[in-house]
């Protein structure tokens, strides 16, 4: 990259889509990289408080990335008659531009998603994940096979080295393969083994349907309790998207146990035997991360939260509903309002088998007005309190309002 061209003014034609293309390289690489920071979860895990302002960073780096475009666009006709010759010049331009309007499209949706109705959202965000499972191994090829290295390495010998060597003859039974196509080939195929796995992972659930990928569940919860309801599946639609800011935490009969305290009349302590013999219902509702992905047309069965609270009885002083998770570190809080509403469950299965612990079980909250974050994982304790308690993620930067657009 010559930067000293970012700095020059007065420059001709091909050095102005010179200048541009670094620009939009450049912009491409911080979207990269903090797209990736944005996906890990061992980032996640450790380092949870930068993480929103990663997340501000590739949103204002996507929106910067819309100026090399703007002023590539009008010169985009002049380029192309430079490359008329060159189809293949032609044909990079316009996959690169379907590429980057994507993912200036999808991000902008994505980024303004609380306004936007979650179909939509949905379909943001698997367009941006295309793209980006299609341009980022795109771009990585095509930055390391014209990187200096690999222009010095494929150089062509000088005109002495020529005239001692021995003529090539070139037929079937010895084809040419230049020093460069040879570099191409073994980076196209080493980027290849890389991305084809983890693209398959990520397609995986949208081929054979994310309820009959079966996971592996490190709880050990007897007895599995089975459905009370007639309704336990109808053709869920979607992928669930795994997150935890910690190491997922295991459960046994041993270890588990569920609280309802605080300012109520009677303090509630379940036992697992004892848990699982509660009265359920089943409800089929829509789950909805603020990221941008949802889930459709979820079978969960569980307690009503509102019957645990009026059996426990609510002290007139209470105004809100505290809820802590098992990993020992998340917790949130719903508006008395709120935890009273009719949808609003502690799950224990979902399409009628018990919930896996990638999943949150043996128990979460379920509040599918809600976006995801209110929905705590592992729940373990609910406390009714009297002042406002902000949670894990309300402190590094997400809203407190996580109702989804035109579901309050």
């Amino acid at each position: 990259m010559k930067w000293c061209l970012f700095f020059m003014k007065n420059l001709n034609f091909g050095k102005k889509l010179i200048r541009l293309h670094h620009s939009n390289a450049l912009l491409f690489y911080v979207l990269s990289v903090s797209g990736l920071i944005l996906i890990s979860g061992y980032f996640r895990t450790y380092f949870p408080s930068t993480r929103v302002l990663i997340k501000d960073i590739h949103i204002w780096t996507g929106f910067l990335s819309i100026l090399p475009i703007v002023f590539y666009l009008p010169k985009i006709q002049k380029h192309l008659l430079t490359l008329r010759k060159r189809k293949t010049h032609r044909i990079n331009v316009y996959f690169i531009l379907a590429i980057l309007i994507s993912l200036i499209i999808s991000g902008i949706i994505l980024t303004f998603q609380q306004q936007i109705p979650p179909k939509i959202n949905s379909f943001a965000l698997f367009i941006h994940d295309i793209a980006t499972w299609i341009g980022l191994p795109y771009v990585i090829f095509h930055s390391v096979t014209r990187s200096n290295w690999v222009k010095n390495y494929t150089h062509a010998k000088t005109s002495h080295q020529l005239q001692n060597e021995e003529p090539t003859i070139i037929d079937r039974n010895n084809p040419l393969l230049r020093r460069r196509s040879f570099l191409q080939m073994l980076v196209g195929a080493t980027i290849a083994l890389v991305t084809i796995p983890l693209f398959g992972s990520w397609l995986k659930p949208f081929i054979i349907g994310s309820s009959q990928v079966k996971q592996k569940s490190a709880n050990t919860m007897n007895p599995i309790p089975t459905p009370q309801s007639a309704l336990t599946s109808s053709k869920r639609k979607g992928e669930f998207r795994y997150y935890t800011i910690t190491e997922m935490p295991s459960f046994s009969n041993q270890n588990w146990s569920f609280t309802v305290d605080g300012l109520v009349n009677r303090e509630l302590v379940f036992r697992w035997e004892d848990f699982v013999k509660l009265k359920r219902e089943a409800q089929l509702s829509n789950f909805h991360c603020v990221t941008g992905w949802s889930v459709y047309n979820v079978v969960w069965e569980g307690i009503p939260l509102k019957g645990l609270l009026n059996k426990a009885g609510i002290d007139q002083n209470a105004s809100y509903v505290k809820f802590y998770s098992g990993d020992g570190v998340y917790t949130d809080t719903l508006t008395l309002s709120e935890a009273m509403m009719d949808d609003v469950m502690v799950a224990v299965l979902i399409d009628g088998e018990l919930i896996t612990q990638q999943n949150g079980g043996p128990v979460r909250l379920i509040a599918p007005r809600l976006y995801a974050y209110k929905s705590v994982k592992w729940l373990t304790r609910i406390e009714v309190i009297e002042e406002e308690h902000i949670g894990y993620w309300e402190k590094r930067g997400y809203p407190q309002n996580a109702w989804v657009k035109g579901k309050s």
